[in-house]
């Protein structure tokens, strides 16, 4: 599946040192989201590994044209290119980018999204989903309401 992928859910990876979640997938980011995400001071200690990974899994492409878009520049360059390529997918947790992204006819997909295709790919086991969620909320600054935690542990444990 080829993705375009905001900053988010690559920074919240690279703070629990699991980017290769992110290896089923052909991700493509734009320099105005590489910019964010390796000038961020929230990954600082896994800048050299996240740096690494987006030299050598992730593809680097701009919009011809942005979109007007009433979002940060980085989520509105990724969603332009998502529109002037014709891929279908949008990674982030940014609540207002993904709606502007479904409105726009754009599948999304956060963190839970990627945790629950490794598990349905089987490429990591049910305990490992709810480790790495549970790692995500408690160590890395993950917020999501109780009631979407609860729901995530039962998608994982549908499978």
């Amino acid at each position: 599946m080829e993705a375009i992928a905001n900053s988010t859910v690559i920074i919240l990876l690279a703070k629990i040192r699991r980017l290769d979640l992110l290896n089923i997938f052909k991700i493509i980011i734009t320099t105005k989201v590489e910019e964010e995400i390796l000038g961020s001071k929230k990954v600082i200690s896994e800048n050299k590994y996240l740096e690494e990974y987006v030299k050598e899994k992730i593809r680097i492409e701009d919009p011809i044209e942005e979109m007007s878009l009433d979002l940060d520049s980085e989520e509105n360059s990724a969603i332009s290119l998502c529109k002037q390529k014709n891929i279908n997918w949008f990674f982030s947790d940014d609540k207002r980018a993904r709606k502007t992204a479904e409105l726009l006819q754009i599948k999304t997909k956060g963190l839970i999204g990627v945790i629950l295709e490794n598990l349905r790919e089987k490429k990591i086991t049910k305990n490992e989903a709810k480790e790495i969620l549970k790692i995500s909320v408690t160590l890395n600054s993950y917020y999501i309401s109780a009631d979407i935690y609860a729901k995530a542990i039962e998608l994982i444990d549908d499978f």
